[in-house]
């Protein structure tokens, strides 16, 4: 058994752990936030920390109104320039905290007079003497490679926040059911484990989704690539559509992850057209109508709203690359060129 398994296994008491240990701390940062009257959010990371930054961009534009942007590391660390950040919020996302360019970005920002955040799962590393609060993801340490209880927990850590600035008590007690929700979750290893093996040779595939869980695809495909080596490319239906498709044809491996909300319908339309084309669709739903039209059919045992669905529709993609990397002889906790963490300047 691989310890990325016993770590997607554990994501329920993670969720749990971070629910309870940081509503408190969540609460006082929200506050603060609050009295800085920020004009905008900006968020530094890498890696999965940047897929969960890209939902958190999704989720601060839509439920709290304010345009967020994802930091671009290399403007402070290579370019050496120092944009004015004083009526920003700047949240660094680090699983290890010891990223050099996000730490840097981080620094820069509250040097020039941001609100700075630093979310990560290790209390006194490098960015939590970078910024002005620290969220603690208390997932316990991490020993696979593959970032999957860390990621979620940013995700929770994320909403967290968002629902705390907005004082929003409905999405709070989502919130609060989501350790549960995600225990049921695990269900579905088995059936993962038996559907990779149809997938054991494929050497590409395209991943597809949009809005809240284009973030969701984008941490898919990285977890495809580094435990299974396969060419994953994840995309927008949007961005699909524009050019992409023409390099698909019969037979094609698609997933395309479609959660209940106002993408549902968009995504189960595209899912027919891709049917018509012949590629093969690997649907990831808790939708009865959309998962009758898949090839294959992965329903999802939760039905949650569009803006949570993120934190539950990543764990099957974990499963399967955990699964496919055994199915091929590649250890999923020790993959080639990669370790756990990556400076990067």
């Amino acid at each position: 058994m691989s310890k990325m398994l016993d770590e997607i296994r554990e994501q329920p008491s993670a969720l749990a752990k971070l629910w309870k240990g940081e509503r408190k701390n969540i609460a006082a940062i929200a506050a603060r936030i609050r009295k800085h009257n920020p004009t905008l959010f900006e968020m530094a990371a890498r890696g999965s920390s940047d897929n969960a930054a890209t939902f958190g961009k999704y989720l601060f534009e839509y439920a709290n109104g304010l345009p967020c942007s994802l930091t671009a590391p290399s403007i402070h660390t290579v370019y050496g320039r120092h944009p004015n950040m004083k009526t920003a919020v700047v949240i660094g996302i680090s699983q290890s905290g010891e990223g050099t360019d996000i730490n840097e970005s981080l620094d820069s920002a509250r040097k020039t007079g941001a609100y700075t955040i630093g979310i990560t799962n290790t209390a006194g590393s490098g960015i939590t003497k970078v910024a002005d609060d620290v969220i603690l993801l208390r997932a316990g340490l991490e020993k696979g490679l593959a970032a999957t209880k860390t990621y979620t927990c940013e995700l929770l850590a994320l909403m967290m926040l968002s629902g705390a600035l907005n004082d929003d008590k409905k999405f709070l007690d989502q919130l609060a059911r989501a350790p549960e929700q995600m225990d049921k979750m695990l269900s579905m290893e088995p059936f993962i484990t038996a559907l990779c093996e149809r997938y054991r040779y494929m050497d590409r595939c395209v991943i597809i989704g949009r809005g809240f869980n284009y973030s969701t695809v984008r941490e898919a495909a990285l977890k495809l690539m580094e435990t299974s080596y396969v060419v994953a490319q994840p995309f927008s239906t949007a961005d699909f559509q524009h050019g992409p498709i023409a390099m698909t044809g019969a037979g094609f491996p698609t997933f395309v992850c479609v959660p209940p909300g106002k993408m549902a319908a968009p995504l189960h339309d595209l899912c027919l057209e891709l049917n018509e084309k012949l590629l093969e669709t690997v649907i990831i739903s808790s939708r009865k109508a959309t998962l009758k039209i898949a090839s294959k059919a992965v329903a999802v045992p939760v039905d949650v709203d569009e803006t949570i669905s993120p934190l539950f529709y990543i764990v099957p993609f974990q499963f399967f690359a955990n699964a496919l990397s055994q199915a091929r002889g590649i250890d999923p906790d020790n993959p080639r060129f990669l370790k756990k963490v990556t400076q990067t300047f």
